[in-house]
């Protein structure tokens, strides 16, 4: 049986490197764009080498997705069935001060990735967008619920969605909440690091921004889901585009709530101490942010395996491998 092949942009990323695994695992061909060279020990911004490596891609093309260019030697080459459309600019307080950036990447590289699936009669595209897009509220948040313009960032996502709605591909879209967790060879890594998860477990002394939230304890809540349940829907999405089912966009989450200060016990409780102090709330910071994943588990029978003190445990062992 012929393998399917999936095309994997971002693919040195967070979630990148955990899509790759697990479509090599289920037998997909998998071909990686990114602007970093994936497999150079010259590039790793962390001491443990294998942390970084993806050995888990059959092809690597490096290269900006906002050239053109690149796509046409990709797709020339591999009759690509589903392209994972995970670049992007993610960080929400930079987005204020470089704007256009974020849209030219999210938002414009993102169309050049459309117009060239089209020219070559690649049909299915998977997108990562994000809860970035939603108002938030204090109770979870539906797949129909308003969008606003929160940041230049979340935007830019909303953008592109409604590119990819207008670009007659058949597509998944994933409004991913909070992506954490590890496992035994791939975490969360960033740089610089913007997510809450790795900076209370690496922090000398964390800082809690904001503590005059609209929440029981003052400080945000936020869904955490493990990146491992988030890469498996992707997968499971797929097949279901490659059968013909209908288009979807759907809440990638928990559906459970935790307020930072929950974290911190969390990690008091089952990883280590730890030391932590008090900041100003950050541009941009909503209260409360929780995925209604309701609509995700009756279209692809989602159902998260991880909660939150495994995915605070799997990220612990991942950052310190020798307190295994």
């Amino acid at each position: 049986m012929k393998k399917k092949i999936a095309l994997i942009t971002g693919a040195s990323g967070y979630l990148g490197k955990q899509l790759t695994k697990e479509l090599h695992n289920a037998g997909w061909m998998t071909l990686g764009l990114d602007r970093r060279n994936i497999l150079s020990e010259r590039e790793l911004t962390i001491e443990k080498i294998h942390r970084e490596r993806n050995n888990y891609l059959d092809f690597v093309f490096y290269g900006d997705i906002r050239n053109p260019g690149i796509y046409n030697q990709i797709f020339d080459k591999f009759k690509v069935d589903v392209v994972f459309h995970l670049a992007s600019r993610i960080e929400a307080g930079i987005s204020f001060k470089e704007p256009t950036e974020f849209y030219s990447i999210n938002t414009g590289g993102t169309t050049l990735l459309l117009n060239a699936m089209s020219k070559a009669g690649v049909k299915n595209i998977i997108f990562s967008s994000s809860a970035a897009v939603y108002m938030a509220k204090d109770t979870p948040i539906s797949e129909d619920d308003p969008k606003v313009n929160n940041s230049p960032y979340g935007f830019s996502k909303l953008c592109a969605e409604e590119a990819i709605k207008d670009s007659q591909l058949n597509y998944a879209i994933f409004r991913y909440f909070n992506l954490a967790g590890a496992d035994e060879d791939m975490g969360e890594n960033h740089n610089p690091e913007t997510h809450v998860i790795p900076l209370i477990l690496t922090s000398d002394n964390f800082t809690v921004y904001g503590r005059d939230f609209n929440t029981p304890d003052g400080t945000c809540i936020r869904d955490y889901v493990h990146v491992k349940d988030v890469a498996r829907a992707h997968i499971t999405a797929a097949e279901k585009l490659l059968e013909g089912e209908p288009n979807m966009i759907l809440n990638l989450g928990s559906g459970e709530g935790h307020s930072i200060l929950d974290l911190i016990s969390v990690v008091q409780a089952h990883v280590k101490e730890i030391r932590f102090k008090n900041g100003d709330r950050r541009e941009g910071d909503p209260s409360s942010l929780v995925a209604d994943i309701t609509k995700a588990k009756e279209v692809l029978n989602y159902k998260p395996l991880y909660n939150i003190v495994d995915i605070i445990k799997s990220a612990y062992r991942w950052h310190f491998p020798d307190d295994r």
